[in-house]
C-alpha cells in the first residue's frame, strides 16, 4: 500500500506554525508547565500528565510567547496523490484553508521515551478529529468515477494516534537542542463520516448515492487513503515540533 501511493505537500504553513517561531531562541517554557527531571522513576509517566496539562494550556495560545489560539489548528494548503490505476481507489485531492478542530481534545494514554537515542513514543485518544477546507478531487472510489470542487468535512471519530519522534542533536551557541529527524503516525479511528459539498458539480443524486458508499464502505476507503494522510500529518507534526524543539533546549525541556 504505501508503495503504491503518492503524497504531495505544497505550502503547508499556517498562522499557528508563524506563530511558533516567535518563541525566542534558548527561552525556558512557561512556568505554568509541569516539568519533569530525568532523575524522577516515574518520568514517563509525569511526562504524559505534563503534555496533557500543556495541550490544554495552549487550546487558546500563550500570549507571553507569541502563540496564538491552536483551535483550530490552520493550514494553508495541501495535496495528496493516491493510488495506481489498478487499484480500487484512484484520487488526486487538493486542500486550501484546512482547519484542523478538536487537537487540543486529546488525551495522552501513553508516553515512552528514550533520550539517549532521542526517541518519543506516545499514545492518545481524540474524541473526534474535523477536518475542515475547501477541495477539488477527481479519480476514482471502488471503480465509481468521482469529481467535485468545494467545501469538504472529513470527521474521524474516537481517533486512537500512534506517535514516534526520532530525533538528532543540534548545538548552537553550547546549548543542545533536539531535532526532529523523522515523525512517524498511524492513524486507528473507530468510524470516518465523508462530506464533499458539490460533488459532480451539484447533482444531488449523484452526489447522495455517491455519500452512500463513501460512508457506508468507510473503513476500506479510509484503508486506501490511510498511508497518505499519515504522511502528511507526520510531515505537518514534524514541522510543529520542530519549532518547539529547536528553540527550548533540551536541558529546559527535561531537566536532569
Amino acid at each position: 500500500m504505501g508503495m503504491n501511493s503518492r503524497q504531495i505537500l505544497h505550502c503547508v504553513a499556517g498562522v499557528w506554525f508563524l506563530s511558533l517561531s516567535v518563541v525566542i531562541e534558548g527561552k525556558d517554557l512557561p512556568a505554568s508547565f509541569e516539568k519533569c527531571h530525568r532523575s524522577n522513576p516515574k518520568f514517563d509517566q509525569c511526562l504524559r500528565n505534563a503534555v496533557n496539562g500543556a495541550i490544554r494550556q495552549m487550546k487558546n495560545g500563550l500570549p507571553e510567547f507569541g502563540i496564538l489560539p491552536l483551535e483550530p489548528l490552520a493550514v494553508d494548503a495541501l495535496s495528496i496523490e493516491q493510488g495506481e490505476p489498478s487499484s480500487p481507489i484512484t484520487l488526486r485531492q487538493h486542500f486550501t484553508g484546512v482547519k484542523l478542530s478538536h487537537l487540543t481534545e486529546s488525551t495522552i494514554l501513553k508516553y515512552r521515551t528514550d533520550l539517549k537515542k532521542l526517541i518519543i513514543k506516545t499514545e492518545a485518544i481524540t474524541p473526534k478529529v474535523q477536518f475542515l477546507g475547501n477541495y477539488t478531487m477527481d479519480g476514482r472510489i471502488l471503480l465509481l468515477p468521482i469529481t467535485g470542487h468545494g467545501l469538504a468535512n472529513i470527521t474521524l471519530h474516537r481517533l486512537k494516534t500512534h506517535h514516534e519522534l526520532i530525533g538528532e542533536l543540534v548545538e548552537r551557541n553550547g546549548e543542545q537542542y533536539m531535532q526532529v529527524r523523522k515523525y512517524l503516525v498511524h492513524f486507528e479511528p473507530k468510524q470516518v463520516t465523508f462530506e464533499f459539498g458539490n460533488l459532480f458539480n451539484g447533482d444531488q443524486r449523484l452526489s447522495s448515492t455517491m455519500h452512500q458508499v463513501l460512508n457506508d464502505n468507510w473503513e476500506v476507503v479510509f484503508r486506501e487513503l490511510r498511508s497518505s494522510y499519515e504522511d502528511t500529518f507526520g510531515y505537518i507534526f514534524k514541522k510543529i515540533s520542530n519549532q518547539i524543539f529547536l528553540k527550548v533546549p533540551m536541558n529546559k525541556i527535561f531537566p536532569e
